[in-house]
């Protein structure tokens, strides 16, 4: 039993060497009709790779951002993340209609709550920030409470966070994130200085570290410069908008229990009654994420329609080649089944040959990626694209089936040739 195993698989290892070989061939003979004939092929694979790796890319840079800061924070605004609550499709106006996040909701949320370990009120305006002659126009104006370090997660590099005493006394401090202190000081230590907000002067007391972009992030903290609330909000004056509370769970704290508990002193503290619907969201970064869910199978979707079509003239051009490989061996085969071929052998050695001019195509495709991918990283700074071993192998393997389907026709075509006509022929 053995030895007839061995005898079958060397014959058909010497079926798989023989329809290289023939491939080789064929490739070298015409290569411009080779040329034209996996060009549709490496096109495909190039649009269906490129659009996995994207997509790949995408996620991966989002997930980042998530957890840079925060995926377990919750945000509580007057909007919500996903376009749907509770299973229910809400419309624009029925957001406009609800109430802001209050000064007021924070208090009560954060002085109540017990399953939260930081509760910070937060709110995002702009204008210039300068530094004797030198100024950063449209700067990122983050207006918060004490403690958003610890729910977002980032970090002081220089210096110290301004004091909950200073946050709710209108003293005039702000931390500076890393771009714009990069941006005002350069090589100068900050800390100390007085810098011109909108106008308004103010003491750094402190320089986050650097965090990096991300597709994710709620704020550019680099770019932007934190201000204490009572300050900010006569720094903005007119322009002062609307807020919004972070809040993050305990350690070891049930992520259901943390989300019902906030849900609940929103709605005690805004006094709605059983019946009423809440007039509030309660957002995670992971409604964010199955949001763009869609848009990524969207992207996916697009990419498998351009590839199709590619793959679809790629797959006519190497059956026309196996077509003319069939009748250009017509004579070989005719010998081979005379000598006792059987037509599984034929077919096998045909189909290979298609297989292999197909993973010829892909592999190109592939490679086109790689090297189209060096630049984009290159250009793109912190967007990275990567070509993974399992896209790569996705690729291999739609070549591989794009192989065995254009050439099952013409490997069956040779495989039920007549030995006598064959080699008459």
């Amino acid at each position: 039993m053995m030895k007839k195993f061995v005898k079958e698989l060397r014959i058909v290892a010497g079926l798989v060497a023989e329809s290289a070989s023939f491939a080789f061939f064929s490739i070298k003979s015409d290569k411009l009709r080779t040329f034209l004939s996996l060009f549709g092929v490496t096109v495909g694979i190039f649009s269906i790779v490129a659009v996995f790796c994207a997509v790949d890319s995408l996620k991966a840079n989002i997930m980042e951002g998530v957890r840079s800061f925060g995926s377990e924070v919750v945000y509580i605004d007057r909007f919500p993340m996903s376009r749907q609550e509770d299973g229910e499709r809400l419309q624009w106006w029925d957001y406009l209609q609800r109430p802001e996040v209050s000064e007021e909701d924070f208090e009560y949320v954060a002085r109540n709550a017990s399953l939260s370990e930081t509760v910070v009120y937060m709110s995002i305006g702009s204008g210039h920030v300068s530094y004797g002659r030198r100024k950063c126009s449209n700067t990122c104006l983050l207006v918060t409470t004490d403690g958003l370090e610890d729910v977002l997660g980032i970090s002081i590099d220089e210096g110290r966070n301004f004091t909950s005493v200073e946050a709710r006394g209108g003293s005039s401090v702000v931390v500076l994130g890393y771009e714009v202190a990069q941006e005002l000081f350069g090589d100068q230590y900050p800390v100390g200085h007085r810098i011109r907000v909108r106008g308004s002067s103010a003491t750094v007391v402190g320089v986050l570290g650097k965090q990096g972009e991300s597709l994710a992030s709620v704020v550019d903290t680099d770019n932007a410069v934190i201000l204490p609330l009572q300050y900010g909000k006569t720094v903005l004056a007119s322009s002062w908008g609307a807020g919004m509370m972070l809040a993050a769970p305990g350690q070891n704290v049930p992520r259901q229990e943390f989300l019902d508990e906030l849900r609940l002193l929103m709605r005690s503290c805004r006094r709605l009654t059983p019946s009423e619907e809440d007039n509030f969201s309660v957002n995670e970064m992971t409604m964010l994420l199955d949001m763009l869910d869609d848009v990524f199978a969207g992207i996916s979707r697009a990419g498998w329609i351009i590839g199709a079509f590619s793959l679809l003239i790629g797959g006519f051009g190497i059956a026309n080649i196996m077509f003319v490989s069939v009748q250009e061996r017509i004579g070989q085969t005719g010998i081979q089944r005379a000598l006792g071929a059987r037509r599984y052998v034929i077919l096998v050695q045909f189909l290979v040959e298609a297989i292999i001019l197909s993973l010829a195509g892909g592999l190109i495709g592939i490679l086109l990626v790689f090297f189209v991918s060096i630049p984009v990283n290159a250009l793109s700074g912190s967007f990275t694209v990567t070509v993974s071993v399992g896209n790569a192998v996705a690729g291999m393997a739609i070549s591989m089936v794009i192989g065995l389907l254009s050439g099952i026709i013409p490997a069956w075509k040779a495989a039920l040739l007549d030995p006598v006509r064959a080699i008459s022929a």
